[in-house]
C-alpha cells in the first residue's frame, strides 16, 4: 500500500531540513516591525533591521555592498531549494511528487506577475537576465543595415549579443550617453531613424547607478511605438533595488533575474512580455512544453501566454528558492525596502562628500538614482587594485565598473550606515 500522498508544504513541515538552519519569520511579522510597531513582540524601529540581518547568514562574513554583482540569500530560501530537490527525489516520475512539483512554475509566475504589475500570461521564466535578453535579441528577422539603439552603460550581456547581430547579420549599433545628466529622450531622437528597430538598454546602470524613470519611460515607449520599434529594459539591477511596474513602464520586454536585488537562487530569472506583443516576439529557440499542441504531420499552437519562451526540462526547486526570495520580500515589505534603500543612498551622498578627493559618479536626486551608488576615487588610483585590497584586507565586498577610478558600493536595505561609514573611511586610508 503507498504512503498518504504528500504535498509540498506538508513535507516541509514536517521535514527536519526545513528551515533548520535559519529562524523563519511568519508572513507578516518583519513588515509589523518595520512599521514602528513594538506590539506585544517588543520589537522597535530599529530592531527589524538586525532582525532581517539574522536571516542572511553571509552578512557575518564581510559588509555586503556586492547585490549589484549576486545577492546573499536568506537562509530561508537556501532551505527551500535544499527541501524540494529532497522532496522531488522521492519520486520525480510519481505524481504524488511530480503533481506538487508541477505547481511551482505557475505559483512563482502570478507572484511575479502580481508584484512587479504584470498579467500572469505576460510572464515566462527564465535562469537570468541574459536568457531573456537573448529571446528579445533573436525575436526580429534582421536584415543588414537595421539598427539597434543600445546606451554607454550597458552590461556586457546587453553588448555581446549586438556584436554578434552585427557579425552575422549586419545589424548597425547606435548608441546613446545615458550619463548623469544627459536627457534620455533627446539622445534616443537623436539616434532614431527608418531603419531603427529596437531599443534595449538597462532600466537601472550597472556603472553608474542611473534609473530610467517611469515617466520618461513610458514616454519613450509611447514614442517607439508609434513608429513601429521594439522597446526593453534589462532589469538585471531593478526589482529588489528600485520599485517596477511593468505596465507603468510602458516597454515591450523586460528582462530580469532572481540572484542580485531580489536575493533569490543562481539560475533563476523572468522575462515581462506584453500580452499585444506575444505573437510579434518571435521564438528563436524552443522545445517541448512551449506548445498547446502538436503532431507528427507538421503542425503546432504555441502557448498564448509568454510561457511559450520556456522549454525543456527545469530546475523546479530552483524556482521555488525564487518564489520564496519574492516572499521573503512580501513579508519585509516592498516599501519598507525601497525607502531604506533610499535613505541610505542619500547617506552614502552625505558622507561621500565630506570624504577628501571623492566625488559621486552616481545620480543624486531621488527620481534618478538607485541602490547602485558609484564612488569616483582621486586621480591615480585604479578601482579594481582598490577592489582587491577591500575583499582581501577588509572584507568589504564592492566592485569596480566599466570606468577606471569608479567602485560601485551596491546599497541594499539590510546595509547599515554603519557599514557605508566603515567602507568610506577604509576608501579614504587607502587613497591617501
Amino acid at each position: 500500500m503507498h504512503d498518504r500522498t504528500q504535498t509540498r508544504r506538508e513535507f516541509l513541515a514536517n521535514s527536519g531540513l526545513a528551515f533548520a538552519c535559519v529562524p523563519h519569520l511568519p508572513i507578516g511579522k518583519i513588515a509589523a516591525w518595520s512599521d514602528g510597531k513594538s506590539g506585544s513582540s517588543g520589537w522597535s524601529h530599529d530592531d527589524w533591521v538586525n532582525r532581517v540581518r539574522e536571516e542572511i547568514p553571509s552578512l557575518s562574513k564581510s559588509i555586503y555592498l556586492q547585490t549589484g554583482g549576486v545577492g546573499p540569500s536568506p537562509g530561508a530560501v537556501i532551505e527551500e531549494v535544499k527541501s524540494l530537490l529532497d522532496f522531488q527525489n522521492q519520486g520525480p516520475a510519481d505524481p504524488r511528487f511530480s503533481g506538487p512539483m508541477g505547481r511551482i512554475e505557475p505559483e512563482l509566475r502570478a507572484h511575479l506577475g502580481r508584484s512587479f504589475v504584470a498579467d500572469t500570461e505576460e510572464v515566462a521564466l527564465t535562469h537570468s537576465t541574459s536568457e531573456g535578453i537573448n529571446i528579445v535579441v533573436w525575436s526580429l528577422n534582421w536584415s543588414s543595415g537595421d539598427e539597434v539603439i543600445i546606451s554607454n552603460q550597458e552590461h556586457p550581456s546587453n553588448v555581446i549579443p549586438w556584436y554578434v547581430m552585427r557579425d552575422r547579420f549586419g545589424v548597425v549599433i547606435r548608441t546613446i550617453n545615458f550619463d548623469v545628466g544627459t536627457s534620455l529622450l533627446d539622445e534616443v531622437r537623436q539616434k532614431l531613424s527608418s531603419r531603427t528597430r529596437m531599443v534595449s538598454i538597462s532600466h537601472v546602470s550597472r556603472n553608474n547607478g542611473r534609473r530610467v524613470r517611469t515617466d520618461e519611460s513610458a514616454e519613450l515607449a509611447e514614442l517607439l511605438r508609434r513608429r513601429g520599434v521594439r522597446y526593453h529594459l534589462d532589469g538585471a539591477q531593478g526589482p529588489g533595488c528600485v520599485g517596477v511596474n511593468f505596465h507603468a513602464l510602458g516597454c515591450d520586454c523586460y528582462s530580469t533575474c532572481g540572484h542580485k536585488w531580489l536575493l533569490g537562487p543562481k539560475g533563476t530569472g523572468a522575462i515581462f512580455v506584453r500580452r499585444d506583443e506575444l505573437d510579434r516576439v518571435l521564438l528563436s529557440w524552443t522545445g517541448a512544453h512551449s506548445h498547446e499542441t502538436m503532431d507528427y504531420e507538421g503542425a503546432y499552437r504555441l502557448l498564448p501566454a509568454a510561457a511559450r519562451y520556456e522549454f525543456g526540462t527545469r530546475a523546479l526547486a530552483d524556482f521555488a528558492g525564487f518564489d520564496r526570495a519574492v516572499s521573503w520580500f512580501d513579508e519585509v515589505g516592498w516599501k519598507n525596502v525601497y525607502e531604506r534603500v533610499d535613505a541610505l543612498v542619500e547617506h552614502a551622498i552625505r558622507r561621500t562628500k565630506s570624504a577628501s578627493g571623492f566625488s559621486i559618479a552616481s545620480p543624486e536626486d531621488s527620481q534618478d538614482r538607485s541602490g547602485v551608488f558609484v564612488v569616483r576615487l582621486p586621480k591615480g588610483y585604479d578601482s579594481q587594485m582598490v577592489y582587491e585590497r577591500l575583499r582581501s584586507d577588509e572584507r568589504i565586498l564592492a566592485s569596480p565598473v566599466r570606468r577606471e577610478r569608479d567602485l560601485r558600493l551596491s546599497i541594499h536595505f539590510f546595509n547599515t550606515r554603519d557599514e557605508i561609514d566603515t567602507a568610506i573611511d577604509v576608501l579614504t586610508e587607502i587613497c591617501q
